[in-house]
């Protein structure tokens, strides 16, 4: 798929949606989030996909809004709802989806990034959410942020429009890896390699029940958890576990 503002690819097992507005640092217009709403659904239809990577063409991953377009179009109608719609679709998917940030993850940028699972940074990326300083609610970010790292550092950085470092959005948990800027490419593959490796049913279900950790009663949940328990025991990727580890006892003497 390569329709100008977002480019999706596949490699076997791992799909790449790349922002693609590198003049604008990726910023986020309506053919922007149209085109990544198009990329999550497609993607997502794709069964033999068990890894979805974002990330951003150029010297940025998002520097957020385009503010050009703020400023002589004023907010398309239609922005704000299929925003949500692809970041919610980036959520909800049954795969892993990883935020690979550099340069600038801005505003709506940090918005997607926190709609993934995991989040690999680069040692020079800054991240923040500026929204307030341009008289603006950050999307659905008072929801989810603080659902990542609690409340209080989701007040701080939404209230202060801060912008931090890797290693302070480290401390924070609002990223889960950080990666050298000289090597970035190399250690991006070998972290990467961690989350293909996990079996597809158990990340499947692990997703699943995470997903209701806020919302649903306790005895809900853990009734769906022995299901897919069960599920996840009657897997080939559990049987072959089990194959391995008797091979390796039998090695073992």
């Amino acid at each position: 798929m390569n329709q100008g503002a977002v480019l999706l690819e596949r490699d076997g097992p791992l799909a790449r949606i790349t922002l693609d507005r590198p003049e604008k640092l990726n910023a986020m217009n309506l053919a922007w989030i149209q085109e990544l709403d198009a990329a999550v659904s497609r993607v997502a239809a794709e069964p033999n996909v068990r890894v979805v990577v974002v990330r951003g063409a150029g010297r940025a991953f998002c520097a957020g809004l385009d503010l050009d377009m703020l400023a002589h179009e004023g907010m398309p109608p239609d922005f704000y709802p299929i925003q949500e719609r692809a970041f919610r679709g980036l959520e909800a998917m049954n795969k892993i989806t990883v935020a690979v940030l550099h340069g600038y993850c801005l505003g709506g940028g940090l918005q997607l990034a926190i709609a993934c699972d995991i989040r690999i940074s680069s040692t020079n990326c800054r991240v923040g959410l500026p929204a307030i300083n341009e008289g603006l609610v950050p999307g659905m970010a008072p929801f989810r942020l603080p659902r990542l790292i609690g409340l209080g550092p989701a007040r701080r950085l939404i209230l202060s429009g801060e912008v931090i470092g890797p290693e302070e959005a480290l401390r924070l948990g609002l990223v889960d890896h950080i990666v050298p800027a000289d090597n970035f490419e190399a250690g991006l593959t070998e972290v990467l390699q961690q989350y293909l490796a996990a079996p597809a049913t158990a990340a499947v279900a692990s997703k699943r029940v995470m997903r209701q950790a806020f919302d649903a009663p306790f005895e809900a949940v853990y009734q769906e958890s022995q299901q897919l328990l069960a599920s996840c025991l009657a897997s080939p990727e559990v049987e072959a576990a089990k194959k391995a580890w008797r091979e390796r006892q039998a090695r073992q003497g």
